[in-house]
This record gives C-alpha cells, sequence and structure tokens, in this order.
C-alpha cells in the first residue's frame, strides 16, 4: 500500500467524503495548517467529527505556512505520494525537500481553478498566475475540479484529471430524506406553497453578483415567483435595500449551515449562482443533489455539472436581460410548490465513478 501525505489549510465540510476515501485507499498522514476557513466559520467540531483519520495540526502559534512543518512531516512519514495544495508556498516546500534531500516521492496538486481563470484571464491575481507558471512544471500531477480545465492543464503542462467538489450521491440523498419534515415545516412557515422558489447560497459580497440576480428576478411574476437568499457578508443591508427599492419578493435567511440549510435544498426548484468568478462553487452539487435545477454562471467552475436544457442552464452573470431570460425559461419547466418530496437526483456525474478514476490516477503516475 502507497503511503500519501496531504498538506492542506483545512478541510470543508464539501472535502470531508473525498479524504475519507483517500485515507481508506493509501496508508494516509493528514497535515492540516488550521482547524477552520478564514472566510467562513463552519462547525468545526461537526466536521472533525466525521473525519476516519486523525490529522495532524501546525501549531497554533505559527502563522501561515511554516517550512518546518512541512519538512518535519516529510521526514517522518516517508511518503510515496505527496499531495499539496494549489501553487503555495507550502507546494514550494515540498518541491524544496524533494530536491535538496533527493527524495523520489510524486507531488501532486489539488487545484480549485475555473477554466474561466486559467483560459480567459480571469484569476485570482497576478501572483497566482506567475505562481502557475513556475510551479506547475516542477509537478508530477494535477487533480482539478473541471474537465475542460483538466484538459487546458493537459494541453499546456501534460498533466491533469478531473475532480469535481462533489459529494457521495446515496449518502446525501438520506440526508436530505431524513430533513423532509423540516423543511415542510420551513416551507410553511414562509407560506411558500404555490410558487416556485428560486434560491442563492453563498457569501453576500460583490464578487457574486446577487444584485444582478436580483434585478433579473424582479422581472418574473412576484406573486408566483420567490428569491431566498441564504448566506451572510458585507452587501447583505445593500441587498435588501435594493429588493425593497425595487419590489421583489424575497427572503433574506442569513447566514445557514446542516439541517437548516439542507431544507432549503428540498424545498426549492431552482438553484441559482451568478458569480463573476468562482473557482468551483460547491453549492451547486448540494443543490443538486437535492433535486434544484441549476442556473450557474458561465464563469463558475461548477458549470461542468450543468447540461443545459437537462438539469438546468448556465447563465451569463454580466447580462441581466439574459439572466432573466434563462429564469423565464427554466420557469415553464417546473410547476409551483405542491409537496415536500425527495426530487429526482439533477446530478449527471457521479461520485464513486470519479473518485475511483482519481485513486487509479494517482497510483498510475
Amino acid at each position: 500500500m502507497k503511503k500519501l501525505l496531504i498538506f492542506h489549510p483545512t478541510i470543508a465540510p464539501y472535502r470531508i467524503d473525498f479524504f475519507n476515501d483517500l485515507n481508506k485507499t493509501f496508508e494516509t498522514r493528514v497535515c492540516l495548517r488550521y482547524y477552520n476557513l478564514k472566510s467562513q466559520k463552519f462547525d468545526y467540531d461537526k466536521i472533525a467529527a466525521q473525519f476516519e483519520f486523525e490529522p495532524v495540526y501546525q501549531d497554533s502559534d505559527i502563522k501561515g505556512h511554516s517550512r518546518k512543518f512541512y519538512w518535519k512531516n516529510l521526514d517522518e512519514f516517508k511518503p510515496d505520494v505527496v499531495i499539496v495544495e494549489e501553487f503555495s508556498i507550502g507546494a514550494v516546500y515540498v518541491l524544496m525537500h524533494r530536491f535538496f534531500k533527493r527524495k523520489k516521492y510524486t507531488v501532486i496538486s489539488i487545484c480549485d481553478d475555473s477554466y474561466n481563470m486559467v483560459a480567459e484571464n480571469n484569476d485570482f491575481s497576478k501572483a497566482h498566475k506567475m505562481a502557475r507558471k513556475l510551479i506547475v512544471p516542477r509537478l508530477d500531477g494535477m487533480i482539478l475540479v473541471e474537465p475542460m480545465v483538466a484538459q487546458w492543464y493537459s494541453e499546456h503542462y501534460g498533466k491533469g484529471t478531473f475532480f469535481p467538489i462533489i459529494k457521495p450521491d446515496e449518502k446525501a440523498r438520506n440526508e436530505y430524506k431524513r430533513i423532509l419534515p423540516q423543511s415542510l415545516n420551513t416551507a410553511k412557515e414562509h407560506c411558500l406553497f404555490g410558487k416556485r422558489v428560486f434560491l442563492f447560497v453563498g457569501r453576500l459580497v460583490n464578487i457574486k453578483n446577487i444584485d444582478s440576480a436580483i434585478r433579473a428576478f424582479a422581472k418574473l411574476d412576484q406573486n408566483e415567483n420567490v428569491l431566498v437568499i441564504v448566506g451572510d457578508g458585507p452587501e447583505k443591508d445593500n441587498l435588501i435595500a435594493l429588493s425593497k427599492e425595487i419590489g421583489t419578493n424575497t427572503i433574506f435567511t442569513g447566514r445557514l449551515e446542516g439541517d437548516t440549510l439542507y431544507a432549503w435544498y428540498n424545498i426549492a426548484q431552482v438553484f441559482i449562482l451568478p458569480s463573476l468568478q468562482e473557482p468551483f462553487g460547491a453549492v451547486t452539487n448540494e443543490a443538486l443533489l437535492a433535486g434544484c435545477k441549476g442556473l450557474i454562471s458561465e464563469k463558475a467552475g461548477s458549470k461542468c455539472l450543468i447540461e443545459n436544457g437537462v438539469n438546468g442552464y448556465t447563465i451569463s452573470p454580466n447580462d441581466i436581460n439574459k439572466i432573466t431570460e434563462k429564469m423565464l425559461l427554466i420557469s415553464k419547466e417546473i410547476e409551483p410548490l405542491k409537496e415536500v418530496v425527495l426530487k429526482k437526483n439533477e446530478m449527471i456525474h457521479r461520485y464513486d465513478e470519479l473518485i475511483d478514476k482519481t485513486i487509479e490516477y494517482i497510483n498510475s503516475i
């Protein structure tokens, strides 16, 4: 059995199953730099309770990347394969260790770049773009989140496979089924029966482009449709004011997670992600698994989960009229909410098939 060493910032809910399955397949050590995401404060105790491994954490008094943390675990564990985070300084420390200590382990990066970022010059920053050019040629493999990105990396660097940020289908579906009673109560509380329910989930920040979604939604019949916005952030007050100003039928729930969030996926018929830049968008997978149709930005990595006309449509986030057109089009395909039941799974990719392919890729390098 190969020895796999993983370096990662922390583990978000949508990565738990991926790391657990790697742990089942390899003799694994998972090294995390901190206990929670900087931008999103998940209930980490609930996340950690689902780990099938015991992570090694960087000392809490050390900020950022520490070469000592990386080299100590590399020397102790003696891996065959090392997985690093994108093009970070941590990846550089691993590559330096392999070079100076003349080791022969394989180095693979997990990277969340979207096609819009790599092929359409919409990177996070110039530093990220430069780091890609410097680090990728020295890596042995890449795990990317969408097939077009994997193809781009293969064409430019001769490496890359595709594993999106998705959850195991059956496990997620069982969770949605379990909370149907809670979903029913939520639908009754907000008087949603007889309406088409559009849902957004995410941080309320400019780059998510939620104001465009509200303006597009305003052109729909507000008596027959409702827009639910789940999340918090610096744009919340502005978005509430906009909604009141133009008279949209909008519900702002604040930030939700766990069962209270999943209850909304059971209720909604349409999930919208209108981001101007989105490396992936794990919420798209969560919504599709619950049976929502998707209206997903063509700038988002998770557009790879959408087959136009089958489980939703991709949308142009910069054109409000075109967003409205897709909202009206998808409205004709769905009925107003009559009952809260477990809807048909709208995912076009299956977790089990893709995790097996990814493990084969790791073994083949």
